[in-house]
């Protein structure tokens, strides 16, 4: 039979959709049930979030046109958005978050550092030099103070992370806004806070790395109490830094493939901090893009390397779960497992020019990808099922403590824009549901924590190294339990400072009462896991319970 003159060209037009853009499905995508889209949206473009409380999430945008406002007439740029109903408090700022970081300190206030250029128009000062500070509450009356000078120098697009002592270290960024990084605009430097030296300390690491050294990637290094060590990364290099003595202990082989920094932007993650393999530090970075290219293909190759001797480290290859991908984020699921999602299949990190018509990347990777780092290589990469909504640039994700995953954002454009783009401004939220809550398997309740009954009405103290009591209900007469302590981290573009997962021991389970109570050993010291908040989660079978528990590491 003669094929007909359209069938030819169909199929090659498919053919060449399947190998040019390997992302996009030729048939329409079904909504997954694992998918949740809250009725209540973000009300601001999630720029940055951070989890404060078992039902609260603080949103920080910059200043710009978002379609709520203040009492005096100025846009919100920071709100605290409630997971159980989805209202929203306003949190009024008088300087500009626009690329900012944060982090918690060891005492648990919570630290936003750095911003851009005063918006006057709006109210709003410098948040270059600022520092926000905001201690959580469940009780709707925390509000932000501000000191628009607490840093020693101007800071955009730099990485804070919590450190054993429970103190912040800011460290690069650049001086002014700019869309890559140079000599004119590079800070690199860094500082403490709170700080004993008023200035801003060297670190020509941040000069070697130019020009794509935005966002470093900042890890804190497991080991010993005294331990004072890094894992800082840029552009394609790495290194082992001592904080302490501002020493370089180790340089680290270059990871292959393409620039993994801002705005080629790719993601890291300190892999899950286990006691049976003695807390073995290996970090995994995925992503990126080679060229400044709204068209380029995306990195699809991710460098995972093992820093427990540090003469042998050298990075192990992997194929990014064979969808390439630039702003990705990461998140450390309730089990242990890490989740890749949003981010595009081409082009780089940055704003939509020529009146918001021409994009710097395109292709939305709308499919997740699940990772286990149990797994041997080439096996450790599941595709998992697609989302309906395009997350690009100024995309965040959170695990929240019903171990499900709190995903907002996507702003491109410059502004606000709702309609007559590609890509506009996105305010809807989904919850995603990761494959354990698939799972038939009962799911624990946890009943008290050290003594407590009073289960995530305020963060309950621990201290490191210590058993910790904890009793739960469960309908499962043969529950095999195993714990874990996880810090969110401070997350905005692609970055997840201090993210943080450690495996806890659990001793002496015993039935009691329609339940049973174990024994959870606290990790040793602050360097598995900085002081200040995390949250308990007991898991059965690898399913975790209802909801973790909130917690406070003491200093």
């Amino acid at each position: 039979m003669k094929p007909s003159r359209f069938s030819i060209p169909t199929v090659s037009i498919l053919f060449l959709l399947t190998v040019l853009f390997p992302n996009v499905s030729s048939a329409p995508k079904k909504k997954s049930s694992n998918y949740k889209i809250l009725k209540e949206n973000s009300g601001i473009a999630a720029m940055h979030i951070v989890v404060t409380s078992p039902t609260k999430i603080i949103i920080i945008d910059k200043v710009q046109n978002n379609p709520i406002f203040l009492k005096d007439g100025s846009p919100v740029s920071s709100l605290e958005y409630d997971l159980t109903d989805g209202s929203k408090r306003f949190l009024p700022l008088h300087s500009n978050t626009f690329c900012s970081s944060g982090g918690f300190l060891g005492n648990g206030t919570l630290v936003s550092t750095g911003g851009a250029e005063p918006v006057p128009d709006d109210k709003f000062k410098s948040g270059f030099t600022s520092l926000r500070f905001i201690d959580p509450c469940q009780d709707g009356k925390c509000e932000w103070s501000e000191n628009l000078n607490g840093m020693s120098s101007h800071r955009w697009y730099s990485t804070s992370t919590t450190l054993s002592d429970g103190r912040l270290i800011i460290l690069g960024g650049s001086i002014k806004s700019t869309s890559v990084n140079s000599e004119a605009t590079n800070n690199p430097t860094y500082e403490f806070f709170p700080r004993d030296d008023p200035k801003s300390i060297p670190f020509p690491f941040l000069v070697e790395t130019l020009p794509f050294n935005l966002y470093p990637m900042v890890h804190l290094m497991p080991g010993p109490k005294n331990q004072t060590l890094l894992f800082v990364f840029a552009n394609k290099d790495g290194m082992i830094f001592d904080w302490n003595k501002n020493k370089i202990v180790k340089r680290l082989p270059s990871l292959k493939g393409s620039s993994r920094s801002y705005p080629l932007t790719g993601t890291s993650v300190m892999l899950p901090l286990r006691p049976e393999n003695n807390y073995k530090p290996q970090i995994l970075i995925c992503g990126g893009n080679e060229k400044m290219d709204p068209k380029n293909g995306a990195e699809n190759s991710c460098g995972k390397i093992d820093l427990s001797d540090l003469d042998k480290a050298d990075w192990e290859l992997d194929n990014f779960g064979g969808l390439p991908r630039v702003m990705p984020d990461c998140v450390i699921l309730a089990d242990g497992k890490t989740l890749f999602l949003n981010g595009a299949g081409n082009g780089t990190a940055g704003y939509s020019s020529s009146n918001n018509k021409h994009l710097k990347a395109d292709n939305p990777v709308l499919t997740p990808v699940l990772y286990d780092d149990q797994k041997p290589l080439g096996k450790r990469f599941k595709k998992l099922d697609p989302s309906t909504i395009p997350r690009l640039y100024h995309s965040v994700a959170t695990l929240i403590p019903d171990g499900r995953v709190f995903i907002a954002g996507s702003s491109p454009q410059a502004t606000v824009v709702l309609k007559g783009v590609k890509f506009p401004t996105e305010y809807r939220i989904e919850l995603f549901s990761p494959p354990y809550l698939s799972l038939n398997q009962a799911r624990a309740t946890i009943k008290s924590v050290a003594g407590s009954s009073k289960i995530n009405q305020g963060p309950i103290e621990v201290n490191y190294d210590n058993p910790v009591e904890v009793s739960v209900d469960i309908s499962d007469n043969k529950p095999k339990f195993t714990a874990a302590l996880v810090h969110y981290g401070f997350i905005t573009h692609s970055t997840h400072m201090s993210q943080r997962y450690v495996v806890c021991i659990v001793q002496n389970v015993t039935s009691k009462d329609n339940g049973y109570t174990m024994n959870v050993v606290m990790p040793p010291n602050g360097n598995i896991i900085a002081p200040g908040p995390g949250y308990l989660y007991i898991l059965n079978k690898g399913v975790p319970g209802e909801s973790a528990v909130h917690l406070h590491l003491k200093l």
